[in-house]
């Protein structure tokens, strides 16, 4: 075991993966993904890293053309070097939103990639997580669907609350599988023929949509205990190759573990002083983050007085329009080194929905240090000490 600083983006990178060039297709890509197992790749020219391919493209751009040069829907894709630390690599992949990132050596060149998975594989060997329990940061109450629900509902969940899986319930409430969008993908995204003019295709015409849960959910689900190190957690992930594990109580659903979670949990051991704050699910002029953040920190301060604010996630979701407005839920995750914190509001004017959401959590703060003071003050502490 070593101290997270000493991790270095060389000592755990993947070697490099099969990549794309610019003039490859989209066809040639989904291929590529789908013959490795990859949820991105790295489009290359001259062994230079030029861009790169996510599954979320071809997620959000249903209908794109099988024959599209890569060269118009690449992205560009952050840069790591080879000797960045775990936890800055950890902050790009959580502020890029991409599960993978290529590794570039001093002179510029491809050496690497660095995965989620190749994350999770390292946490087991951090000397700072010896301890730390999965009840810590896991996310309690996950969202949950039944075996009977159609996949278009799991899709929009996944969507609605930004999440690629959900954990399966029986008609008893009981976890009897997880279903990811790579699930619903490889099952429902089939060779198309090509189609005549005029005609369009879409969800509501697809002989899938009544395709239920429970015939595309992976089972038995893989879990793990609250109270079970997040070590042991990371190792089992691993073994299992799966991104996410439901924590239970007897037989009960408590909470979801997620690689993302891993990576947040790295981030907040950044030696800078402010908090790291990531607004996800909005989509506005730059003025109304400026107000968001402006609400933010003006809560963070007060929070700052009783423990440390690390990471604070904040997710966006639109649910209806009556008119001209717009419904909005926030739900906010806050991690700091006293644990991880959370709360959601709804409200047609996002900012008084942040509002009431940051003062939740600066509630909940506030009582966790109450209760703290509480039992220093109690009788057997005092023996103890």
């Amino acid at each position: 075991m070593a101290k997270i600083e000493d991790f270095k983006a060389k000592d755990f990178m993947s070697e490099r993966l099969p990549h794309a060039s610019q003039d490859d297709t989209v066809s040639d890509a989904i291929g590529l993904m789908r013959k490795h197992g990859l949820d991105e790749i790295p489009v290359v020219e001259k062994d230079e890293v030029i861009g790169i391919i996510s599954d979320d493209t071809f997620i959000e751009k249903r209908h794109l053309p099988f024959s599209t040069k890569l060269r118009h829907v690449m992205s560009r894709p952050p840069k790591v070097n080879e000797d960045d630390s775990i936890v800055k690599v950890s902050e790009m992949l959580l502020s890029s939103d991409y599960r993978g990132v290529p590794v570039i050596s001093e002179k510029g060149d491809y050496v690497g990639f660095i995965s989620r998975n190749d994350i999770t594989r390292i946490v087991p060997e951090i000397e700072e997580f010896k301890k730390t329990k999965v009840n810590e940061f896991m996310t309690p109450s996950p969202s949950t669907i039944t075996e009977h629900e159609k996949i278009g509902k799991a899709k929009a969940m996944m969507k609605r609350l930004d999440v690629r899986v959900l954990p399966v319930v029986d008609k008893y409430g009981k976890l009897s599988g997880m279903v990811g969008i790579r699930d619903i993908i490889e099952e429902t995204h089939l060779p198309v023929e090509r189609q005549e003019k005029g005609e369009r295709t879409g969800e509501k015409d697809s002989p899938f949509k009544d395709l239920e849960v429970r015939s595309v959910m992976a089972e038995p689900p893989i879990t793990t205990r609250t109270d079970s190190k997040i070590r042991s957690a990371a190792k089992k992930m691993v073994k299992n190759d799966v991104s996410s594990l439901v924590a239970l109580e007897d037989d009960d659903i408590k909470g979801i573990l997620t690689q993302f979670d891993l990576i947040e949990i790295i981030t907040s051991f950044r030696e800078e002083d402010h908090v790291y704050v990531q607004i996800t699910g909005l989509h506005e002029r730059p003025e109304v983050y400026d107000d968001m953040y402006d609400i933010i920190q003006g809560y963070l301060q007060k929070m700052n007085k009783v423990l440390k604010p690390l990471v604070l996630n904040v997710h966006v979701v639109t649910h209806q329009t009556e008119g001209e407005q717009t419904k909005h839920s926030v739900r906010l995750r806050l991690s700091t080194d006293h644990g991880m914190f959370y709360a959601k509001k709804f409200d047609w004017n996002i900012m008084r929905a942040l509002d009431e959401g940051m003062e939740s959590l600066r509630r909940r703060v506030f009582e966790k240090k109450e209760k703290r003071l509480d039992t220093k003050k109690h009788p057997k502490y005092q023996k103890l000490i």
